[in-house]
């Protein structure tokens, strides 16, 4: 019922169901019913008025036998005592003999109609398509043309807001990130000029975009040949200045390793795809991974599909997170979960207020307790950014005991013997 075309197709025939009870309520209401009871009634009362001028029940019979064949309807005259006396072209129905005394009309089964004569007759009249009588025939009619504008107003609806479902789709993809993404303009009205406008945004921030991710691209890569030529001069300093080139070759470190992660993650926001993928061994590539922090890992083996450099980069940037922040992580395990191969890495540190548990994922957010640390700000948003584009995701959740735990959630490749059935 959210559907914008449904709430217009729904409006529209709530509409005509509306009009159709009001026609319906005033036909009843008012003609009771106009056009067959107007006609009947005036032939009855015309033969009547001929009656009296009669000379004989021959001609009699001949006054009922034409009202009858006029109205294509059952006739007959009752004597005053309602017994019948003569009858139109067929002997009395049911519904005559049951009113042969009333005068006026009578709807309660078969409507019929009667006229009192002066000597005390009544002439009477059974209409035999009693459609004609109701106003049916009316409401039939107008509940067919509902139905039928019913049927020729959904796709009418749902012309229009198609458009803005695949204009709510072009959207969406250009917010999930994909500034290629643009919608067809249809029409010229205004859902199509909504379209161009859309197009004409889109375009314009992906040039902004595109422009800030050269920029910053091509700064970095003109920052590294200062700092190279800075690291050859450290190096011909010699030994005498010891202490001077080892903090000046710890800047130069930490502005090469923020260069290398500014290079990083510029790229994974342009590509967001895998440039090169292999089946890798997870649980193989996180204990080569451990060994440099002198961990161990536990688990089972899962295989999954991605870029062997940037998983490697993921754990070792959970890993350097857990030693900069926790003193080292008291867990490494990997596993299946469903359909997902996990990497969980736990430690036994302060852990992550509930607040900043996604705040810590955003590029050079530093939690103001370990503003002072090392680090450049972009470890862990690296690892979501590297995780997202193999298909998954990390989260950072409290570990039993104090602490935090890491998850990152990878598709997994099929095991062997189920891909080999």
């Amino acid at each position: 019922m959210r559907r914008l075309h449904l709430k217009l197709y729904l409006a529209i025939v709530g509409t005509l169901l509306v009009f159709l009870v009001a026609v319906a309520v005033v036909w009843h209401a008012v003609s009771t019913p106009m056009g067959a009871v107007w006609g009947v009634e005036s032939a009855t009362y015309m033969s009547a008025s001929l009656m009296k001028d009669a000379r004989d029940v021959a001609a009699e019979q001949r006054i009922i036998d034409a009202l009858a064949r006029q109205l294509h309807a059952d006739v007959a005259l009752f004597g005053g005592a309602g017994t019948q006396l003569d009858a139109g072209r067929a002997r009395a129905s049911d519904a005559l003999l049951a009113r042969r005394d009333q005068e006026g009309w009578q709807f309660r089964r078969d409507p019929s109609f009667g006229v009192r004569l002066e000597d005390g007759r009544m002439l009477a009249v059974h209409p035999r398509h009693r459609f004609v009588m109701h106003g049916l025939h009316v409401v039939a009619i107008l509940t067919l043309v509902a139905a039928l504008l019913a049927l020729l107003t959904y796709p009418i609806a749902r012309g229009i807001t198609a458009r803005l479902g695949r204009l709510e789709q072009g959207v969406r993809k250009f917010g999930a990130g994909d500034l290629a993404a643009r919608v067809a303009v249809e029409g010229g009205d205004e859902v199509a000029a909504l379209a161009n406008s859309f197009n004409d945004s889109a375009s314009r921030v992906e040039q902004l975009v595109r422009a800030n991710q050269m920029l910053l691209a091509n700064c970095s890569h003109e920052l590294r040949t200062p700092l190279a030529r800075m690291r050859l001069a450290v190096e011909r300093v010699g030994s005498g200045e010891g202490r001077a080139a080892a903090e000046l070759n710890r800047n130069i470190g930490e502005l090469d390793t923020l260069i290398g992660e500014l290079l990083l993650t510029s790229r994974l926001d342009v590509t967001k795809r895998l440039e090169r993928a292999e089946s890798l061994d997870l649980l193989a590539l996180a204990a080569e991974e451990a060994a440099h922090f002198d961990r161990e890992v536990s688990g089972e083996p899962v295989s999954v599909q991605g870029d062997q450099l940037l998983l490697r980069r993921l754990i070792r940037n959970l890993l350097e997170n857990a030693r900069i922040h926790a003193g080292g992580a008291s867990e490494v395990r990997v596993g299946r979960s469903g359909d997902f191969a996990q990497v969980v890495i736990e430690d036994a540190g302060p852990g992550v207020p509930p607040e900043d548990r996604e705040r810590i994922f955003t590029p050079f957010y530093r939690r103001s307790e370990t503003a002072e640390s090392t680090g450049t700000g972009l470890g862990l948003s690296i690892v979501r950014q590297i995780a997202r584009v193999h298909g998954g995701d990390v989260t950072c959740d409290p570990r039993e005991g104090g602490g935090s735990r890491f998850v990152v959630k990878l598709p997994a490749l099929p095991p062997p013997d189920t891909a080999a059935r």
